[in-house]
C-alpha cells in the first residue's frame, strides 16, 4: 500500500492496536465470523429438520437457561483456572458443538448445538476482562473498535460465503464453514498472554463476588437496561428470517446474505462512535439511537414486499450489536475496580444472553398468533426504552479506577449493605 510521496506504509497485523488488543480483535473476527455464518438460518435449520414454529422458538430460546447455569460459575472458575485455557476449551466445544449441527437429521438432535453455543459464552466475559485490562484510559473506544466494528465487518461477509456455500451445497454447509471460522478464533484466543504467576510465599489477590459486583454504584440500573433493550429488540428480530421466508418469499440462500447487511450499519455506527469524543462520553445516548436504527428497520421489513428496500433497511438491524456493545462499554467506565470488571461482565453477558436467548420464546409464540406479532412488540417495547435510556444517560457518571491502596482497602472492607449485594 502506497501512502504520501509513493512511500510504502506497512500495515501491521494487529492494525495498530498493539499485540494484546491485536489477538482480542482478531480472535473476535473469529467469533463473529462463526455466528455470523449461520444465525441467519438457523430458525430456517430447525425447521428444516421438523420443529414446528413454536418449537423453533424454544430451542432458540433454550441456551438461556443453560447460559445462565454456565456463566454463573465461570468467574470463580477463572480465579482457579487460566482464563486463556477456560476461553480455549469453551470455544472449541463451540466448534464441536457446529459439527453435530451439520450433521444433525432431526430437530432433537441439536442440543450438542444449544449446549456448546452456551459453553461458548464463557469466552466473552473473560475476554471483555481481558480487554479493560489492557486498554488503558481510552476504553469506550477500544471496545467499539474491537467488540463492535471489526466483529461487526466479519459478521457482514461471513453471511455472503455462507449464502454462497448454501447455494452450492444445503444448509448443513453454514455449520461447517461456523466451525472452521471457530477454529480460526481458537487460535488467536491461544495467544492471549497468560493470568501472571503470584509468587509462592505472595498472598493470593481477594477474590471478588457478585454481591460486589452488584454494590458497585450504577452497575444494577445498566444491567436492566441492557436486559430490557436486548430483550426489545431481539424480540422482532429473532424469527425475522422465518418470517422473510415465510411472508415474503425470500429464499434460505437471500436470508443469509440479508443477515450480513445488518453488520454494515453496525460498522458504520461503530465507526462513528470511536470518532467522535461526545458519544463515547455518553453511551446510552448511543443505544437510543442504535434503538432507533432497529426500529427503522422492523418497520420497513412490515410494510413492504421489495427485496431491495428489505436489504437497505437491514442496515439497521446491525443496531442490536452496536447497542449491547455500547452497554458493555458503559459498564467498563462506570466499574471502578479490576478485580470486580470480570464478574460485572459476566454478570452483563448472563442478562444480555438470557434476553437475547428468551426473546425468541415469546417470539414463537405471538408468530404462531400472527406473523407480524413480534416486530410489532418490539417497535412498542423499544420505543417505550429511549426517553428512559435518554434520563438515565443525564443522571449516569463516569467511574474513577482506584488505585492499589484503594484496591486493597475494598476488598478488606465489607458490604455496608448485604442486601443491596
Amino acid at each position: 500500500m502506497l501512502g504520501p510521496g509513493g512511500r510504502r506504509l506497512r500495515v501491521s497485523w494487529d492494525l495498530g492496536l498493539g499485540r494484546e488488543l491485536g489477538y482480542v480483535f482478531w480472535a473476535m473476527i473469529g467469533v463473529e465470523a462463526a455466528f455470523g455464518a449461520y444465525v441467519g438460518i438457523w430458525p430456517l435449520w430447525i425447521e428444516a429438520l421438523g420443529a414446528p414454529i413454536t418449537v423453533v422458538g424454544l430451542v432458540l430460546g433454550s441456551s438461556g437457561i443453560l447460559r445462565l447455569l454456565i456463566l454463573a460459575p465461570s468467574a470463580a472458575l477463572a480465579d482457579r483456572i487460566d482464563p486463556r485455557t477456560l476461553i480455549v476449551v469453551a470455544r472449541s466445544l463451540t466448534g464441536l458443538g457446529l459439527i453435530t449441527a451439520a450433521l444433525a437429521t432431526h430437530w432433537t438432535m441439536l442440543f450438542p448445538m444449544v449446549l456448546g453455543s452456551a459453553i461458548g459464552d464463557i469466552a466473552f466475559p473473560l475476554t471483555q476482562a481481558h480487554l479493560a485490562a489492557h486498554a488503558g484510559e481510552q476504553r469506550v473506544r477500544a471496545f467499539t473498535l474491537v467488540f463492535n466494528v471489526g466483529p461487526a465487518v466479519a459478521f457482514g461477509i461471513a453471511p455472503l460465503i455462507s449464502g454462497g456455500l448454501i447455494a452450492l451445497f444445503d444448509l448443513r454447509a453454514a455449520f461447517v464453514f461456523a466451525a472452521v471460522c471457530t477454529m480460526f478464533s481458537v487460535y488467536f484466543f491461544s495467544r492471549f498472554a497468560p493470568r501472571p504467576k503470584q509468587a509462592k510465599d505472595a498472598a493470593a489477590p481477594p477474590r471478588s463476588s457478585y454481591r460486589e459486583a452488584l454494590a458497585e454504584p450504577g452497575v444494577r440500573p445498566l444491567l436492566g437496561m441492557q436486559f430490557a433493550t436486548i430483550f426489545s429488540l431481539a424480540l422482532g428480530i429473532s424469527l425475522l428470517p422465518t418470517f422473510l421466508a415465510d411472508e415474503r418469499g425470500i429464499s434460505p440462500a437471500i436470508v443469509a446474505i440479508l443477515g450480513g447487511v445488518g453488520s454494515a450499519g453496525a460498522v458504520l455506527f461503530g465507526l462513528i462512535i470511536a470518532r467522535n469524543q461526545w458519544l463515547q462520553k455518553h453511551p446510552l445516548t448511543g443505544v437510543a439511537i442504535a434503538i432507533a436504527m432497529v426500529m427503522g428497520a422492523l418497520a420497513v421489513v412490515i410494510s413492504t414486499n421489495l427485496v431491495w428496500l428489505i436489504a437497505l433497511a437491514f442496515i439497521g438491524r446491525g443496531g442490536l450489536w452496536s447497542a449491547w456493545g455500547l452497554y458493555v462499554a458503559a459498564l467498563s467506565e462506570i466499574v471502578r475496580s479490576d478485580r470486580v470488571r470480570p464478574r460485572v461482565f459476566t454478570l452483563s453477558e448472563m442478562m444480555g444472553g438470557t434476553a437475547f436467548s428468551s426473546a425468541p420464546i415469546v417470539s414463537g409464540q405471538l408468530y404462531a398468533i400472527r406473523a407480524e406479532g413480534p416486530l410489532l412488540a418490539s417497535l412498542a417495547a423499544s420505543a417505550a426504552l429511549i426517553p428512559v435510556l435518554l434520563i438515565a444517560q443525564r443522571r449516569t457518571k463516569p467511574g474513577r479506577d482506584l488505585t492499589q491502596e484503594e484496591e486493597a482497602i475494598a476488598a478488606a472492607a465489607p458490604l455496608v449493605d448485604p442486601e443491596a449485594a
